[in-house]
């Protein structure tokens, strides 16, 4: 009688797929790092977007709205103080038989325009006959504010020895005026938005007629220049 032996086969050891789920740890910190380099560039990428764009207004700002205009400089009064002229014999503490003594005092204004203020330095005055300096004042800084006005006032005591020497001195008081220019120059910064620095100087010049009898203005003529 044979028998059949029935040999029992072994099963064979499995090896476990992974789900599509899954992912190897490779490639898994690949894709992060994709990831994250993406949202770097994206938010590089909006940050100088967003520089652009700032910089693009403050420069159409300062070239429009805050554009450096000219300050406007204008003499509002001149006034004679202390004009005397005095012919006599000379004495034992002068030699001169003729002397003039004369303080002009300037009230000159300078408007600002812009809408930023502007800082000026010392202003400078002088004043001169057929071309000859006679005196030169200094007038204090200051500040005018945005679309304001900045004041200035300006004593020049005249040197009169400085014009006794011309021959056309005496035809002018003779005839009752004296003709005189004056020279006004200040220079002053304008700051725009606190970053654009612009440096500007204003110059007027005046020809004035004064009368010798009443000390009075009896003809002006002013122009102005401006350089930015």
């Amino acid at each position: 009688m044979s028998t059949d032996t029935e040999q029992a086969t072994p099963l064979a050891v499995g090896t476990k797929r992974p789900d599509n789920d899954e992912e190897l740890p490779a490639a898994s910190m690949t894709r992060r790092r994709s990831r994250l380099q993406g949202r770097c560039l994206i938010c590089g990428g909006s940050c100088a977007a967003i520089l652009i764009i700032i910089a693009i207004v403050i420069v159409v700002l300062a070239l429009t709205v805050f554009k450096v205009k000219e300050p406007v400089m204008t003499m509002n009064s001149v006034t004679i103080e202390k004009l005397a002229v005095n012919f006599g014999a000379p004495s034992s503490s002068s030699s001169q038989l003729f002397a003039i003594n004369m303080t002009v005092v300037a009230d000159v204004s300078v408007k600002n325009p812009n809408a930023a203020s502007v800082r000026f330095g010392a202003s400078t005055t002088a004043i001169y006959y057929r071309a000859r300096e006679m005196g030169v004042a200094y007038g204090p800084p200051g500040t005018a504010r945005a679309r304001r006005t900045f004041r200035i006032n300006v004593t020049v005591d005249v040197m009169a020895d400085r014009i006794l020497g011309d021959a056309n001195l005496f035809d002018d008081l003779a005839a009752g005026s004296i003709a005189v220019t004056t020279a006004t120059k200040v220079g002053g910064r304008v700051r725009v938005l606190g970053v654009f620095k612009h440096h500007v100087d204003v110059m007027m010049n005046c020809s004035i007629t004064m009368a010798v009898a009443n000390q009075s203005i009896v003809g002006q003529n002013c122009n102005q220049k401006v350089r930015l």
